[in-house]
């Protein structure tokens, strides 16, 4: 329990800065082709697998969720990090679209109230079984992105702290 709260607290404290610049979104088409799956699959491909499960949270009137979009996933290195240790979801935190997740039926937007979310974009990291691991919220640029996916994918938190592991590596 000590690991996980810190791990929620050390990725919460080393927030990346939620930038307001104006964000160009007219080429904007809300996919990337092959990165996202279901939350179902990614549920039963995780558990067979022993991969984490990545929940993005997002809306289509959020600038700040169309830029990470735009300039953090479209990142080849964040989408080869993502590839080897997580599966990547979508969650649309106003759809009425229904999801199932650890066997319980939830519309998308109460999925993201579920985990508490109240702002976005919001990031959260789950274990293979679903089990919240951390929520970050915000905008993330692409490298700091890579590195949290990194620390978790390889399970790094288990036996250091994220500013450590970012010294370090």
């Amino acid at each position: 329990m000590h690991k996980l709260s810190l791990l929620i607290l050390l990725l919460l404290l080393v927030s990346c800065s939620s930038d307001v610049e104006s964000v160009n979104t007219d080429d904007y088409d809300g996919n990337i082709p092959g990165l996202w799956i279901t939350l179902e699959e990614a549920q039963e491909f995780a558990n067979e697998e022993r991969k984490f499960i990545l929940l993005d949270i997002y809306a289509d009137w959020c600038d700040l969720c169309k830029r990470m979009q735009n300039e953090t996933y479209s990142d080849a290195q964040v989408q080869e990090v993502l590839q080897a240790y997580f599966y990547p979801v979508r969650v649309d935190s106003e759809s009425d679209k229904t999801v199932t997740f650890l066997g319980e039926t939830y519309s998308e937007s109460d999925l993201a109230s579920k985990f508490g979310v109240f702002t976005l974009p919001t990031t959260i990291f789950l274990d293979p079984e679903g089990e919240p691991l951390a929520v970050q919220p915000g905008f993330i640029h692409a490298r700091r992105f890579e590195q949290m996916l990194t620390f978790v994918g390889t399970e790094a938190f288990e036996n250091s702290t994220f500013e450590s592991y970012i010294r370090n590596n």
